[in-house]
């Protein structure tokens, strides 16, 4: 082997080492990459299931709203009826004199 081949083969060798050092460089950094991927997928399922459950609360709350409006609307009613009666009761007694 010749000098010159000699060199030749110690910079291939050096260019194959970066290269090797490159290459681990890199798989650290992707397995770096895929964990922040996992943490965020696993926040945005938390997020997302919290969504729904603030939502499933909100339909729940705009019905008891509604209920309940319906039972302030009850008194009322029972209100106007009670004074219809007392009225009607006025004019049966009007009438009987």
């Amino acid at each position: 082997m010749t000098e010159n081949d000699r060199i030749t083969l110690m910079h291939f060798e050096q260019k194959l080492h970066l290269l090797l050092h490159g290459y681990k460089q890199l798989q650290e950094r992707n397995s770096e990459l895929e964990s922040l991927i996992e943490e965020k997928e696993n926040r945005l399922r938390e997020l997302q299931q919290r969504c729904d459950s603030l939502e499933s609360n909100y339909t729940n709350l705009k019905q008891a709203k509604v209920i309940s409006l319906s039972d302030s609307e009850i008194g009322q009613t029972r209100e106007r009826l009670s004074k219809l009666v007392r009225e009607i009761d006025r004019c049966i007694e009007s009438l009987k004199k």
